[in-house]
């Protein structure tokens, strides 16, 4: 009886252990994954910023080539820089709505969302 009772326990400990190796690679796929994600986000982040600045030149070189139709080259090219700079005051003071919080909200998705597949078991 006593032999039982002392394999029934082996038993148990040699699941617990297994158990808990099994919920660790859980934890460690969870974490792959979502750091796939992210880094998956901020490398298009960074391309699209990256490509989105290129255009940014190309149409304020464009912008400066018909200003020069109707001033002069020297004042078309302040011209379109102080509608970049005022651009760049707009994003500064609009950066809560436009940038920190749709990011917020993006890195609260990926990181605290339960998945969907726990819950069909």
């Amino acid at each position: 009886m006593r032999l039982k009772i002392l394999d029934d326990i082996q038993n148990i400990i040699e699941q617990g252990k297994n158990w808990v190796q099994l919920e660790l690679d859980y934890a460690k796929l969870t974490l792959a994954e979502k750091l796939t994600a992210i880094l998956t986000m901020l490398i298009i982040g960074f391309l699209c910023a990256l490509l989105g600045f290129l255009a940014l030149i190309l149409f304020s070189f464009a912008l400066v080539h018909v200003f020069t139709l109707i001033m002069c080259p020297a004042l078309a090219y302040l011209t379109v820089g102080g509608i970049v700079l005022l651009c760049l005051v707009l994003i500064w003071v609009l950066r809560k709505p436009l940038l920190l919080n749709p990011l917020a909200k993006m890195l609260t998705r990926v990181l605290i969302t339960p998945d969907v597949t726990e819950n069909n078991h």
